[in-house]
């Protein structure tokens, strides 16, 4: 039916749209896009490095292909939105053609029923599938990439009882699957201990997890532009394995043993703040509240005994997976935004942000995150952006470990017209470990972009 009328509303003016204008209306809109480009990287497969007492690192060149549609359309009793990307990544050297990727999709939907209405519903859907190096440098494996795949489905129940008052109520259901190349999993040996395991992986699967729950969030809204806000989450998850055979490559660069103890669980967050426009230059979002993330250990005990395993040193509460996130003041979370805009072509953010997430190599990882970037465009033509990011990370679990991650990255864009620019940039991530207990986990990543981009 959205199509429907997507298309319908569309027709009359597609002959007519100039690029830049969009295909469509003020109330239905195609805006299709492409990229073309090339990049360089220092450290394609994320290694160690020389540097660091591993080996030398590999560089590469790569093309890259990004066609992607938006799809905008609103009357009085919808509003929907879709944005679709698809990547291929071509690399130019034969000795790294395993990073070669041509899955690369990232989606985004969104339908809201009623807006207007004091009882109205929303829908959102976002899905990706994604890849992260996972170079065994001891063979030359097909793919070298890890791939998650991820659809993450909410539904809502939006009240508006009157006034400033907006309440939406619903839930959330999401699915995460990782996998690995074939070649990074052992062979199975009917002698082993876990024999049966291992020979239920003899593909490249690694593990699922399927996560449900309910959301309420609220707004207040007064001032026309400023809101009082809060929201709570419950999330119950679910792994199809709880025992993962860990001696394969691409799981974790480090040395993890033969088996991994992964357990179900569950977490909570309630969170409340203020978030609006405070001045004519100054967007303002400030959140504050407390989470816990709960395990149960049973589930990988369980598992273990019916896998033969339950008398190994790796799969009993000593082992870690039994770690959770309860206490005060360590459950605290937080978040802070702050959008400065100098003027129309200017702006400013500034960003800090306190948060846990349960993860797929140990139970859970919280993290601080501070970040800030600048957007500008001059004379018109030339458009700047700056981005840095820091974020440090502590996990928990069967793999403990706290990690420094820092991103940084810097694009100068020209734009011939509004829908037809260049661009060049610049970018380095490092990840390195904050005792130095963990080097085989660090990388320097530096890049270097050049792409041309159509906006129809």
């Amino acid at each position: 039916m959205q199509l429907l009328l997507v298309g319908l509303v569309v027709a009359p003016t597609a002959a007519r749209a100039e690029p830049g204008e969009h295909i469509g209306s003020d109330d239905a809109q195609l805006i299709p896009a492409v990229e073309l480009g090339a990049q360089h990287r220092t450290n394609v497969y994320l290694q160690e490095g020389e540097a660091g007492g591993g080996a030398p690192t590999a560089d590469g060149t790569n093309l890259f292909l990004t066609p992607s549609l938006g799809i905008r359309a609103q009357n009085s009793d919808l509003q929907f939105k879709l944005d679709v990307s698809y990547t291929a990544r071509k690399y130019l050297q034969a000795d790294v053609s395993n990073l070669d990727r041509f899955n690369i999709i990232d989606a985004d939907a969104g339908l809201r029923l009623l807006p207007g209405g004091k009882v109205g519903l929303r829908f959102g859907d976002q899905f990706s599938i994604t890849g992260y190096e996972a170079e065994d440098t001891a063979q030359v494996m097909e793919s070298a990439y890890q791939q998650h795949l991820l659809n993450d489905l909410v539904g809502m129940v939006v009240i508006k009882p009157g006034g400033p008052l907006e309440v939406e109520a619903g839930g959330d259901l999401r699915i995460d699957h990782w996998s690995v190349p074939e070649q990074t999993k052992p062979s199975a040996n009917p002698d082993d201990p876990g024999y049966d395991l291992l020979s239920s992986q003899p593909g490249p699967a690694l593990n699922s997890r399927t996560s449900y729950g309910p959301v309420i969030d609220g707004k207040w809204r007064f001032f026309p532009k400023t809101a009082v806000v809060a929201d709570f989450t419950y999330q119950w998850f679910d792994w199809k394995d709880n025992v993962v055979d860990a001696t394969g490559d691409g799981i974790s660069p480090e040395d993890l043993g033969d088996f991994l103890g992964i357990p179900d669980g569950r977490l909570w967050k309630a969170r409340a703040g203020l978030r609006g426009r405070v001045t004519s230059h100054l967007v303002l979002g400030a959140e504050v509240g407390f989470g816990q993330a709960i395990y149960d250990p049973t589930s990988v005990s369980d598992q273990a005994a019916e896998l033969g395993l339950a008398d190994s040193s790796e799969l009993d509460s000593s082992a870690g997976f039994d770690s959770a996130l309860k206490a005060f003041p360590a459950g605290i979370i937080g978040q802070l935004d702050v959008d400065y805009e100098l003027n129309d072509d200017h702006k400013v953010n500034l960003g800090y942000r306190r948060d846990f997430q349960d993860v797929y190599f140990t139970n859970y990882v919280d993290f601080d995150r501070l970040s800030a970037s600048y957007g500008g465009r001059f004379v018109d033509r030339l458009g700047v952006d700056v981005s840095a990011t820091y974020r440090y990370e502590r996990y928990h679990g069967e793999v403990e470990r706290n990690d420094h991650l820092i991103k940084t990255g810097l694009t100068g864009s020209w734009y011939f017209e509004e829908y037809l620019s260049a661009s060049l940039g610049a970018s380095w991530a490092r990840r390195a470990s904050a005792d130095g207990a963990h080097p085989e986990i660090e990388y320097d990543d530096p890049r270097f972009t050049a792409s041309m981009k159509f906006v129809y």
